[in-house]
């Protein structure tokens, strides 16, 4: 898994300065000085079927719990003393590590895509073209853009919401086919895993490795619906830190961690 200082460092953008003077160091774990990009992923909603829009909604709303709650997999002693090039540094006092957890946090953001006229019923190839063609303004606004992944809102995905099936897909628009890049520059994952794939993509780019090696598939594209990612061999079970089911008042079994009170109609 990556280490928080190391994602705080891919974060990080320049300080802007002009001319020779001087200014006094930013402390760098505010996000309101401007220190960080934001990360995270957009989302492209391809389906606008009838009773569609409540499942787009708790989609939203399940992603974006679901991966902040994730980031309480650093919530522990153990990994916090392992980040040992800042735990000697500014993360010697534990104050300023828990505090850092909540600026990652606060810098997680989910980009909702919505146009019917442009969007609606495109496959996986066309909306790759669409991603490209938006590329230089996703480099704008979030860090790991550089990543060329973002999440995908289809029928079957937003109809298995629905049915209280938490998936969604993910998909990587500078997928070109090559036989060294594996499968086929999409998956599907559970809604708790998107930590795990931010992950999983730092890392590739950090090693300079393939993305596209940790979500290789051997079978034909149509069995990706069926096909679930369980995730990078590097990466722990971040996603254990979070479940989502819907609210049902007459269940007595075991809760997750939290769950969601829409009622799907």
């Amino acid at each position: 898994m990556a280490e928080l200082s190391e994602i705080f460092s891919f974060l990080r953008q320049p300080s802007r300065q002009s001319g020779t003077m001087k200014r006094r160091p930013i402390y760098k774990f505010h996000p309101e000085n401007s220190c960080y990009k934001n990360w995270g992923f957009a989302i492209y909603r391809t389906y606008y079927g009838a009773e569609s829009d409540t499942p787009w909604k708790t989609l939203l709303e399940v992603l974006k719990q679901q991966t902040l709650l994730s980031v309480g997999y650093y919530e522990n002693e153990h990994i916090w003393k392992r980040d040992w090039k800042w735990y000697m540094g500014p993360w010697k006092d534990k104050a300023k590590y828990v505090a850092s957890l909540d600026t990652f946090k606060s810098l997680f953001r989910l980009l909702p895509k919505e146009d019917p006229l442009l969007l609606k019923d495109l496959d996986i190839k066309d909306l790759r073209d669409i991603c490209q063609k938006e590329h230089p303004e996703a480099e704008e606004r979030m860090a790991g853009a550089s990543f060329c992944f973002v999440l995908v809102a289809d029928k079957a995905v937003l109809d298995g919401i629905a049915r209280n099936e938490f998936l969604v897909k993910a998909l990587g628009y500078d997928w070109e086919g090559h036989i060294e890049d594996g499968g086929w520059g999409w998956v599907r994952l559970e809604t708790g895993r998107l930590l795990e794939l931010w992950e999983a993509l730092l890392l590739s780019q950090l090693m300079d490795n393939s993305k596209y090696y940790s979500l290789g598939f051997e079978g034909p594209e149509r069995d990706l619906e069926t096909y679930l990612w369980d995730g990078d061999i590097f990466i722990p079970p971040l996603c254990d830190c979070s479940k989502a089911e819907m609210a049902d008042p007459l269940t007595v079994s075991v809760r997750p961690w939290f769950t969601f009170n829409h009622q799907l109609r």
